[in-house]
């Protein structure tokens, strides 16, 4: 169980060079979830983005579990559009978006 307690979630940061790095690895995958979850679900969300102009990473915080580190990312995607993106790295640096 989560609370404040046992919150291992660290502060939220600028983004930097490294965290930039982990969350474009991660760009192909996260593009291809939005395509999908906008078409699942009729949002139409992507038509209005157009297309996506930018994928900045804006700030993030990590937090330490068991089995890895689960980073949680701010993206801007240009237009006034910003998403926010749950990944796991785990043992031996495998990402996975979530």
């Amino acid at each position: 169980m989560s609370d404040v307690n046992h919150n291992n979630m660290g502060p939220v940061r600028p983004a930097d060079d490294e965290a930039k790095a982990v969350f474009h690895e991660i760009k192909d995958q996260v593009v291809e979830k939005l395509n999908h979850l906008d078409n699942v679900h009729g949002l139409h969300e992507m038509d209005d983005l157009k297309r996506i102009e930018r994928y900045v990473l804006v700030e993030y915080a990590v937090e330490e579990v068991s089995y890895g580190f689960n980073y949680f990312g701010k993206i801007h995607l240009g237009e006034g559009k910003y998403i926010h993106v749950r990944l796991m790295e785990q043992p031996f640096g495998h990402l996975k978006n979530l």
